[in-house]
């Protein structure tokens, strides 16, 4: 076959070009997005309740709902949060599991038990989870003419719709503001002068505010519709309706209390750059490409700013897609300068046009090529597929470099170009079979992975299997058909226009260090032969040597970077006002205006409660900084400290919800007082350690709440029901808003309260009076008042009550950290029932560690599989297999030097290693073993196979390490380490492949020998 693509150039091309053809139009048509695409397999129930305490939540909803759904089979966890007025749970189940039958089967749950939950929920929210999701942009609106009431309107009933009717935008969530609504704050003193309670109130409302259908008027072939229709039709009728007392009398509503157009009591504000604003949080549908959804946002924004009311300004405060845009354009730019580094190398150490051109051709057909088989797999260009590319780069380039050499070395032997072409990749290709294989078989593995860090790895094992099947194809046709046209026999006067190249010094320079440095190989490869004991023992104390500077090597999940943002978190004691949230937020604001490098900041302030607030503050890209976010983050760190009562955490990139912190540790015991205190104490001993920037408690000190106790006697006295307390008691304070106003085809609620005078404090309680079968009573006639604590937020996990520690690193990594924070807890005393498990990005980074450990494993032993089927041999594969080990050297002291952490990236790449490495040897061996077959004694063949392919493997080598090299000064850490990885793991097996591996084959020819001789065969280990 190989003949035939060499002799029939133009089918060749155009059999190669159908797959680039096709690559191209995929690659146009793939969605960019920041991270692959996947489908976790996490549903989660959210429920309202209006009014409730943390306890009530869980009690009465939570855990219903926990106890209704763990039936369900493929359950990994459940957690849970008990907020104020809300519930959260968190179902995840195994990845074997399919999310949207999982998602069925707990909507079916939850609706089966509907009955049982309290009357004042609203309905549960029953949704599949994406943890990676976020919005694509928010937008804010601010104005200097309009009130925020009617700038909230304007976004929620207007400006909504027009950006939900962009293509690609899913859900449009308006935040900030104040929303409309026509509150009812009723006076008790005139209520009771009217003998009136809330509930007749509520009950009068209710009853006028109705439309029924009256059915139809038929005579003869004509028929009328007939309805009643008594729904307000303004806010001054609601004031005007006629309320009936008990007594008879009426009163009309606004004697009794004042009827107002106005807003609901605001739990969140949004802010800008210090104003107030009305944000609009904008996300994409799931198959949606958020860089297509962001331009197409932008080129219609000044549409919709030129319809806007007069006085209102509309910008764009985050957009998460420039972030994306910039990272995927740096890797694409780190793959561009690869090839370039890698095709000048290749120029340099050959000399000849007609290679480098063929390097040029092959590497990005492979490339691009691949791009069809992403699309047809469903994936899209991502960090992920994009570092998958970048670390293919030198792989795909070094079978044509194997293949090119060789057919200059057949072209010296005064071969004409064809035939030179078809026998030299003839003579190599069980070499260029066997290192494509290796990275076959390793990258495989990777994309098998479990857990979830095996969701984010099946498109990058996939894009490099890809990648390499084209270049093994390229390397059967397109690159020898290219040799046969393009290389020949160098003749006297291609020598002579050389010395005219102004590139021909650099080239000879080249030519002369490496044979200078093949000469000094030479004594260096006679000295390994006269010590191979000493060579070995060497070796072998360089590789357990390492275990000296492995404890000082970091070890993280995911290595945070310079995304040119900051997160503020700021969380106020149980029982803070907005308005006080909102002081001490407005003591940062003024702060980060200092801040040189600040591009602008979004405030929110109320996310999961009043006392809590969001700051993101955007910086100036990096290369217009002087500064990193770090040097910023470290100026305020000891402001945020200062500020009183407040709880304050500063974050990398943003981050909201779920395991924000860096070391996360669910602390669990049977009496919930005493694992607060263990919490409480391990609390204190992270502060001591001095590795933390804050650390977070998920106990709060709690609020305090009056307790109404009813008195049963009094109950059945008055004839009352403890529903009727509660509900009068709920709508007194709380407030009701099952009524609806309708103007202009939308809907308000009527909220219908005491007025805001009569609920400040204790005493205000005994002004509520409720209608008995005795008259109009006050509610403390049958029950007690008594003043508690309320208990704040309850996290659960698997059911059970747990307090979530969350620590936020200052210096060291997660690794080091935890086995020190491990340390000092067993000094605790923990009794019997009561522990803590470390989690969050501890239990993914056990997770990954364990999922590629077995990746590691299996390409280990795959690759061997491998090689002895190639060499038809148990035995010879072993030296060949110990430039995976040695390489280690290379790693570990490359990641020291380079102050780098052994993270997801770092693990990925030295499994990455195991295909690569090898490559060298297996070169170098194969040449030697065709030799020994010729009759060449073993340690002439080892030579020769070392001297021959010396320029290859250092090309190959070097080809490789520039196709990373740019990952170097990547902004991302994880691609940092990878580079590191990846540059200290390959010259670490240039190194060995050359000292140990020829020592490691002769030992293992001569105990092949041995055997031989013990079974009567005399034969030469690799004779056949």
């Amino acid at each position: 076959m190989i003949e035939y693509f060499v002799k029939h150039p133009v089918t060749t091309a155009m059999l190669v070009l159908v797959f680039v053809v096709l690559g191209a139009v995929a690659m146009m048509d793939l969605p960019i997005e920041r991270t692959p695409k996947i489908e976790f397999p996490i549903v989660t129930v959210s429920v309202e309740f209006p009014g409730a305490t943390p306890l009530e939540v869980e009690t009465l909803v939570v855990k219903k709902i926990e106890d209704v759904v763990s039936e369900l089979s493929e359950i990994e966890k459940i957690q849970s949060r008990s907020y104020d007025n809300l519930g959260f749970i968190y179902v995840q189940f195994l990845l074997s599991a399919d999310v949207n039958v999982k998602l069925i089967e707990v909507k079916d749950k939850v609706e089966a038990i509907l009955n049982d939950l309290p009357d004042g929920i609203e309905k549960p929210v029953v949704a599949k989870y994406d943890p990676l999701v976020q919005p694509i942009m928010d937008l804010v609106l601010s104005s200097d003419t309009l009130d925020i009431r009617t700038l909230y309107e304007y976004a929620d009933k207007t400006l909504k719709t027009r950006f939900a009717a962009v293509e690609g935008v899913a859900k449009v969530d308006v935040y900030g503001g104040k929303e409309r609504q026509i509150n009812v704050r009723l006076d008790p003193l005139l209520m009771k002068q009217h003998y009136l309670s809330i509930l007749d109130v509520i009950s009068a409302i209710q009853a006028k505010n109705t439309n029924i259908p009256g059915g139809l008027l038929e005579k003869d072939r004509s028929s009328i519709s007939m309805r009643f229709v008594g729904e307000f039709r303004d806010v001054e009728e609601i004031a005007d309706m006629m309320l009936t007392a008990r007594d008879g009398k009426t009163v009309p509503l606004k004697d009794i209390g004042a009827v107002e157009d106005s807003f609901k009591k605001v739990e969140s504000l949004a802010r800008y750059n210090g104003k107030n604003v009305v944000g609009m949080s904008l996300n994409k549908v799931s198959d949606g490409n958020a860089v297509n959804v962001s331009r197409e946002l932008r080129k219609r924004l000044d549409t919709f700013r030129a319809q806007l009311p007069k006085g209102v300004t509309l910008d764009i405060a985050t957009d998460t897609t420039p972030f994306i845009v910039n990272e995927t354009r740096g890797t694409e730019w780190s793959i561009v300068i690869g090839i370039l580094l890698t095709v000048i190398i290749l120029y340099l150490f050959t000399g000849h046009v007609n290679l480098t051109f063929i390097a040029a051709i092959v590497i990005p057909t492979s490339v691009v090529s691949a791009f069809a088989l992403m699309s047809w797999s469903g994936f899209t260009i991502n960090f992920i597929t994009l570092l998958a590319i970048a670390t293919a780069l030198g792989t795909l380039i070094a079978n044509a470099i194997v293949i090119v050499e060789n057919v200059l070395v057949h072209l010296q032997h005064h071969e004409d170009a064809q035939n030179a072409a078809i026998h030299a990749t003839k003579e190599v290709a069980n070499a260029v079979l066997a290192s494509t294989g290796t990275n076959l078989v390793v990258f495989t593995p990777l994309a098998m992975m479990g857990g979830i860090v095996g969701l984010f790895m099946r498109s990058f094992g996939l894009t490099v299997v890809y990648a390499t099947l084209f270049s093994l194809l390229a390397s059967f046709t397109l690159t020898p058909m290219l040799c046969g046209l393009l290389l020949k026999k160098e003749t006297v006067e291609d020598k002579r226009k050389k010395r005219f190249n102004p590139l021909s010094f650099l080239v000879g320079k080249v030519t002369d260090m490496v044979e200078f440095l093949k000469r000094e190989y030479k004594y260096i490869f006679d000295l390994q032969f006269r010590f191979p004991k000493t060579t070995i023992v060497m070796v072998l104390a360089l590789f357990f040597s390492l275990r000296f500077i492995m404890p000082y090597i970091d070890s993280d999940f995911m290595p945070q970077s310079d995304e040119d943002k900051l997160s503020i978190q700021i969380i106020l004691p149980q029982g803070a006002t907005i308005e006080r949230t909102l002081e001490t937020v407005q003591l940062i604001e003024q702060r980060l205006e200092k801040i040189p490098e600040k591009a602008s900041y979004l405030t929110q302030v109320g996310e999961n409660g009043v006392e809590n607030a969001f700051i993101t503050l955007d910086l100036v890209p990096l290369e217009q900084r002087k500064r990193s976010d770090v040097d910023i983050m470290n100026e305020l760190i000891p402001f945020l400290a200062r500020i009183p009562d407040a709880e304050t955490h500063i974050l990398r990139g943003h981050s909201i919800g779920g395991d924000t912190g860096d070391v996360s540790i669910d602390v669990y015991g049977i009496d919930y007082s005493k694992t607060i205190a263990l919490s409480q104490q391990m609390k204190a001993e992270m502060e001591k350690s001095g590795y933390f920037r804050s650390v977070s408690l998920s106990y709060k000190n709690p609020k305090q709440e009056i307790k109404f106790i009813p008195d049963q006697d009094n109950l059945v006295q008055y004839g009352a029901t403890g529903d009727n307390v509660g509900k009068t008691l709920r709508a007194s304070i709380y407030g009701n808003d099952e009524n609806k106003y309708k103007e202009e085809g939308e809907e308000y609620d009527i909220h219908v309260e005491l007025n805001d005078a009569y609920t400040t404090d204790f005493n205000d309680v005994k002004e509520i009076a409720l209608m008995t079968r005795n008259g109009l009573i006050p509610v403390t006639a049958l029950g007690a008042l008594q003043s508690a604590k309320s208990m704040p937020a309850i996290y659960h996990r698997d059911r059970l009550r747990v307090i979530r520690l969350e620590g936020y690193l200052a210096k060291s990594s997660l690794g080091y950290v935890r086995g020190l924070l491990d340390k000092s807890f067993r000094a605790l005393s923990f009794a019997d029932g009561y522990g803590y498990h470390f989690v969050g990005n501890s239990e993914r980074q056990a997770e990954t560690g364990r999922e590629i450990g077995k990746a590691f494993l299996l390409a280990v032993l795959l690759t061997y599989m491998l090689l002895a089927a190639i060499m038809d041999s148990f035995l010879f594969p072993l030296p060949i297999m110990t430039t995976v080990l040695t390489s280690f050297i290379g790693v570990f002291l490359a990641l020291f030097f380079m102050n780098e952490s052994m993270n997801i990236g770092s693990m990925m790449s030295i499994v990455m290693l195991v295909g690569i490495v090898v490559n060298n040897a297996i070169l170098m061996l194969d040449y030697t073993m065709i030799k020994m077959r010729e009759g060449v004694p073993v340690k002439e063949a080892l030579w020769l196979g070392a001297s021959t392919k010396f320029r290859a493997i250092l090309m190959t080598s070097i080809a490789i390490i520039l196709g990373v090299l740019p990952q170097l000064w990547a902004v991302d850490a994880a691609k940092r380490s990878m580079g590191v990885v990846m540059t200290g793991g390959i010259f670490a097996s240039i190194l060995f492949t050359f000292i140990f591996v020829p020592v490691a084959f002769w030992y293992v020819n001569r105990f092949i020998e041995f055997l031989k001789r013990l079974t009567g065969q005399a034969k030469t280990a690799v004779q056949r």
